[in-house]
């Protein structure tokens, strides 16, 4: 029954903090009305002074902060609870004489106000629940507001009254640290499965985790595997065939196809299946190339690439970028070189990567129309595309490839 009072309000979407403000409202609330109850036994040495409607009044609108609850008007049930405290203070301090110490009902309160400060909100809004009820305490003690003075007690009637307060408030504290005891074993607990079902949603995550990986390396497996033997059909059939034209188209064939194979091997290879380093999978790519022609083996390769590292989306269009360039150098550049290199650079510069790659050997023989001198250099450019990048081509000393680029 008393956790069904305290959690009216309540939703399960709300966030921990504003189910624990909701239910110290309605537990202080309870308290106000609790201690209504106890102080209604003052009319037995009070009589007709007892201020039974005043009382009445102050315990409806305690309830009407748990109907805001009920209501999902948090903020208002905050609003209207420090208000209403505030003016019975303030009701209470001008109705009785200052020998009956009504003001020690202040220091409950202030602690009471203090349990209400929500991390999730602005610190002025603790600020001006604080400010509500010093403004209360300052009207008690810098004002003397005639309609709310009571008939004039006697001073046996001011005694008692004193008596009475003093062992109200430590009764009124005693129920408070004993509810809020209460209440603090039910937010332990509360937290308590909550943290049990965090770590339980972690493991299964974890475990889920670790499943797609599993799936994820298996099917980058399985890829270069396949990827593998259509290699090796390219291999077989190229040597089927005499013809020196069909092992040349075979060999650019399958270098393109093995670009995108030593991609998974990489991934296959490493814990992340996401990114690959760009400098170490160029490097690789190139010294494939270089077997492929033997009788450029001896070719030099300077590099000066930035470590970067990026994800499969856009690592194999530059793999067969890369692969493009190198063969179009090797085919059409370096006839008759003595000493060819090659040289790849690779740096950033505000959120774009820029690859230039830059032969020594005859160049481009036009560049006015040279997306259409050869499938390679038409694929080049479309490849760029799908990086959304531009592909450049010049002549400076050699054959120059500039490649532009987006990071993300």
């Amino acid at each position: 029954m008393f956790s069904k009072l305290l959690n009216i309000g309540t939703r399960p979407q709300l966030d921990f903090h504003q189910k624990r403000e909701i239910r110290i409202l309605n537990l202080l609330a309870l308290v106000i009305v609790f201690g209504l109850l106890i102080g209604s036994t003052n009319i037995f040495f009070l009589g007709e002074a007892y201020p039974a409607i005043a009382e009445s009044i102050i315990a409806i609108c305690a309830l009407f902060v748990i109907f805001l609850n009920s209501k999902q008007k948090y903020e208002a049930a905050a609003y209207a609870f420090v208000v209403v405290i505030s003016a019975t203070l303030v009701f209470v301090n001008q109705y009785y004489d200052l020998s009956t110490a009504a003001y020690l009902y202040y220091f409950p309160v202030i602690f009471c106000v203090a349990l209400l400060h929500n991390p999730n909100k602005p610190t002025t809004r603790s600020a001006i629940f604080f400010s509500i009820i010093l403004g209360g305490f300052l009207v008690t003690k810098l004002t003397n507001i005639t309609a709310l003075k009571g008939t004039t007690f006697t001073e046996e009637q001011n005694r008692l009254l004193f008596l009475y307060n003093i062992y109200f408030c430590i009764i009124l504290t005693i129920v408070l640290v004993f509810a809020f005891i209460r209440f603090l074993n039910n937010q332990y607990n509360e937290l308590a499965e909550l943290l049990k079902k965090n770590r339980a949603d972690q493991i299964t995550i974890s475990n889920s985790l670790k499943e797609k990986e599993i799936l994820l390396a298996e099917i980058q497996h399985r890829v270069k595997n396949n990827l593998s033997v259509i290699i090796g059909l390219f291999n077989f059939q190229s040597d089927l065939t005499d013809n020196q034209e069909t092992k040349t188209a075979l060999l650019e064939a399958k270098n393109r196809v093995l670009s995108i194979a030593m991609v998974h091997d990489q991934l296959h290879a490493k814990d992340n299946f996401n990114k690959i380093n760009l400098n170490t999978y160029i490097s690789e790519l190139i010294q494939e190339l270089k077997r492929s022609h033997p009788v450029f083996s001896h070719t030099e390769i300077n590099k000066n690439m930035e470590n970067l590292s990026l994800d499969i989306s856009k690592t194999i269009p530059i793999g067969l970028i890369v692969n493009e360039v190198v063969t179009n150098s090797f085919k059409h550049g370096f006839k008759d070189h003595k000493k060819p290199s090659i040289c790849l650079k690779l740096f950033t510069q505000n959120g774009l990567a820029k690859l230039v790659i830059t032969d020594n050997g005859v160049g481009f023989p036009s560049l006015s129309n040279i997306n259409r001198q050869s499938l390679g250099l038409s694929l080049i450019e479309s490849l760029a595309e799908q990086i959304d990048g531009k592909a450049s081509f010049n002549n400076k000393e050699g054959a120059q490839v500039m490649i532009n680029f987006p990071l993300n």
